[in-house]
């Protein structure tokens, strides 16, 4: 973990301990940097990062504070975690079900996505995620075969149905670090393949969040083609946003 990443689990840490009913103020970057013992330059890019986040805010002449009501925030939408992750911090239960595993044919907008050329595998995995037993989110991956070490190792990533991530690392030591992802919304009975493992009657028409995109590695390469739907009744995202208004 970098060094700046230590410094913003070790400031959070730090804002656990605040009485934030008497005062909200952080200590000045020197003393921080002390109390955490790395330099300031390490700190002040800690905090630069957690007020991009929105858990603090800075005031020019005046210090650093904690957002108070960043605090409240169960799932947030940026950084993302994984789905048992966010079931858990939503008070629920979770689990989840490998639906299916296959090699497929390459589909055109996923092949681009990911810079497969001619002849490569394509590998679809569908997952159900769950909270307390009942659905939560459906989720389609997808990725290269050669990304996870050929056809003989394909059984082998039942063992990790929690994260295919973790497998990918697990296989080639390539960490997913951020994904570029569309945001709509789909009704439950038009959710491809969805019929299939779920009572489609009882869907209906629920909306579903649907999030689409690209995750990609620390090269910045294209890794996993995601295809995720959301039961926004169980998982409600949140985030604190910078408002860029022009007075």
């Amino acid at each position: 973990m970098p060094l700046s990443e230590k410094a913003k689990v070790q400031i959070r840490k730090y804002i656990n301990t605040m009485d934030l009913e008497h005062s909200n103020k952080l200590p000045s970057e020197e003393i921080l940097a002390d109390i955490i013992g790395v330099s300031r330059i390490t700190i002040r890019s800690a905090l630069n990062d957690l007020a991009s986040e929105g858990v603090i805010f800075r005031r020019q002449g005046k210090g650093t504070f904690v957002n108070v009501d960043s605090l409240s925030i169960k799932v947030k939408f940026n950084p993302i975690s994984e789905f048992t992750t966010m079931i858990r911090d939503s008070g629920y239960t979770p689990s989840v079900r490998l639906l299916d595993m296959k090699i497929i044919p390459q589909d055109k907008e996923i092949a681009e996505s990911l810079l497969l050329e001619e002849g490569d595998e394509l590998v679809v995995a569908e997952k159900m995620f769950l909270a307390d037993h009942k659905m939560c989110a459906y989720c389609a991956d997808y990725f290269s075969l050669a990304s996870v070490g050929g056809k003989q190792n394909l059984s082998e990533m039942a063992r990790f149905e929690n994260s295919i991530f973790a497998y990918m690392f697990y296989q080639s030591a390539r960490k997913i670090v951020w994904d570029k992802v569309e945001i709509s919304a789909e009704i439950g009975k038009r959710i491809p393949n969805l019929s299939k493992y779920a009572d489609i009657q009882e869907l209906g028409d629920k909306a579903f969040l649907y999030l689409k995109g690209v995750n990609y590695d620390t090269n910045d390469k294209p890794a996993m083609y995601a295809q995720e739907y959301i039961d926004p009744d169980i998982i409600k995202f949140s985030m604190i946003r910078q408002r860029d208004i022009h007075y």
